[in-house]
């Protein structure tokens, strides 16, 4: 089949309500002849076409060319689109292909984080590694170990190294600022909350915390701990170098980095040793923060690491923007994951919550191990969104992490990188299904033993992520009920930081759920099939001792299918 369609997406990582919306087409004629093509473009909410927008174009031998598709803005909340092309020659379809976008009131609605690690001189002019964050819809962009010193983050000329020796410019980061902000990204500094020079420590060594020996806490020993506690003078220091990463960079908000430890250190301000517990001084960093930088930034965006999901009991509902866990040891499995997310978004009380899970596989380079890799990353991706998370794991031009220290990352290869854009590409389609807080959780409860309002027949499942098995998700309220089906068949483990086989395909998954009235919709998506594109299914209703229940069965499942039934 000729490909006149080479890509299509959006030109904003993210809109925002009742803005412009418009899409980049890109279109090539691979053959001899010219071509009159008529495109339909669709935009889709969930299962149904609400808008079409009709074109004529004509191609050369091998001519190229790329049209803006513009949308009519939006009046919602927050809601996730789909968006597909169908291109025709003399009335007969010859392409088809899909992306997706959505409308927020507030950035907050989705968070969906990514990264910038490279800031060297070369890297002047170049947007290209903003502009494919773009197309996985990254909407908040951290700039990893941009500034100068972990206590004075601003350089002092343009040119400069910092700690770990590299040579970078400040003018770059300033001009990648600036990309985020034309693609519709949030630009985010790090910043460390308590790391300082060896230098500054001993200028400031009363600032600093220090072991129950009486040593001042050291981290791979580069960075000395700092004081944060309030009546610290570096309290005050490190919000006001925040305040000037914002004002001197353009920054929209601090990533404020923690390292784990310590979690209880001793102060020796004005030579009174006190002992301080961390978790309950950093919901008061993050509030006096944010405060300070609302004064120059009314729309701030302040992330915070619980590194290990520590504390993110006393940090949740801290002034922050969303829930963020460094994901460690002994978090290892599957169903560690889901139990981070739940708990997460119940302290969080409706902040979206971020998971930075870094892939080690992506470590390999033997072929093999590397397509175990990308196996890992859908999987992962998948499990992380069907609870209704968002993972920190794509940056740069295609980057991927694989550690803590985002500078060695490693890349995606480009035919894996567009598998994976269909994965951002349907978390953002039907983030009204996936991110929606009023669906409960009810895998536990409504399936298996008594349980008899989810029945799965022809396939070894389990809810709670077993290895070998489909895990069904189960979740559903008064409107709607939705099943993830995540295949891990095939794979004898469920360590999740591991690489894995590609799972059995499952070919004749049936699914009985009792209900009390007839649905409205019922349909299938799945980001390995058609895009994305969703699939309404034909089902049967049948009589049972406990009341009507509806059956139907699911299309063949590769790693990650979505099931809903619309009431």
């Amino acid at each position: 089949m000729t490909h006149y369609i080479q890509d299509f997406y959006p030109l904003k990582a993210q809109f925002r309500t009742h803005e412009k919306i418009e899409l980049a087409l890109e279109l090539l004629n691979p053959t001899g002849e010219g071509v009159e093509l008529h495109l339909e473009s669709k935009v889709t909410r969930l299962a149904d076409e609400i808008e079409r927008i009709p074109c004529e174009v004509s191609l050369l031998p091998g001519e190229g060319k790329t049209l803006t598709i513009t949308v009519a803005p939006k009046n919602v909340e927050f809601e996730g689109y789909g968006m597909e092309v169908c291109a025709y020659i003399h009335g007969e379809l010859k392409q088809e292909f899909s992306t997706a976008f959505d409308v927020v009131s507030d950035w907050r609605k989705a968070t969906r984080y990514g990264f910038l690690s490279d800031f060297y001189p070369q890297e002047k002019g170049d947007e290209e590694d903003v502009k494919t964050m773009c197309k996985f819809h990254l909407n908040l962009v951290q700039f990893y170990d941009w500034m100068y010193k972990h206590d004075h983050l601003v350089p002092p000329v343009s040119d400069f190294t910092d700690l770990m020796g590299r040579k970078l410019n400040f003018d770059v980061v300033k001009e990648k600022v600036s990309f985020c902000h034309k693609y519709g990204m949030k630009a985010i500094a790090y910043g460390a909350v308590y790391a300082a020079s060896s230098d500054f420590f001993n200028e400031h060594k009363e600032w600093a915390f220090y072991n129950s020996s009486g040593e001042v806490f050291d981290f791979i020993s580069i960075f000395k701990i700092m004081n944060i506690a309030p009546e610290s003078p570096w309290h005050r220091h490190i919000i006001g170098e925040y305040k000037k990463a914002l004002l001197e960079a353009g920054f929209d908000g601090i990533h404020m980095d923690t390292y784990g430890y310590p979690k209880v250190a001793v102060s020796k301000l004005q030579g009174n040793e006190k002992v301080e517990r961390l978790e309950q001084l950093f919901p008061l960093l993050i509030n006096n923060t944010r405060k300070e930088l609302e004064e120059v930034h009314k729309d701030v965006c302040l992330i915070f690491n619980n590194v290990g999901n520590w504390p993110v009991d006393t940090v949740a509902e801290a002034h922050q923007d969303a829930i963020y866990i460094e994901v460690w040891k002994p978090y290892e499995r599957y169903h560690h994951i889901q139990q981070i997310l739940q708990w997460a978004k119940y302290l969080g009380k409706g902040k979206q919550v971020i998971l930075a899970a870094y892939l080690k596989p992506f470590m390999e380079k033997e072929p093999e191990k590397r397509r175990e890799a990308n196996v890992s990353a859908l999987l992962l991706t998948a499990l992380i969104a069907a609870n209704g998370g968002h993972h920190l794991l794509l940056g740069e031009k295609n980057g991927v992490l694989t550690q803590g220290y985002y500078v060695d990352h490693s890349t995606m290869e480009e035919d894996f990188a567009r598998g994976m854009r269909n994965y951002y590409d349907f978390m953002v389609r039907y983030s009204k299904i996936l991110y929606n807080s009023s669906l409960r959780d009810v895998s536990m409860t409504h399936t298996e033993g008594d349980n008899l309002e989810y029945v799965f027949e022809n396939v070894e499942y389990s809810t709670y992520g077993e290895p070998g098995k489909v895990w069904v998700i189960i979740r559903e309220n008064s409107g709607c009920k939705s099943i993830n089906f995540i295949n891990l068949t095939g794979n004898s483990e469920d360590f999740w930081n591991q690489g894995k086989k590609m799972p059995v395909i499952q070919n004749a998954i049936r699914v009985k759920v009792q209900i009390h009235t007839e649905p409205k919709a019922v349909y299938a998506a799945s980001p390995d099939n058609r895009m994305g594109r969703a699939e309404k299914l034909n089902y049967g209703i049948e009589n049972s001792d406990r009341g009507k229940i509806l059956i139907v069965k699911v299309p063949p499942l590769s790693l990650w299918s979505l099931l809903v039934m619309e009431f």
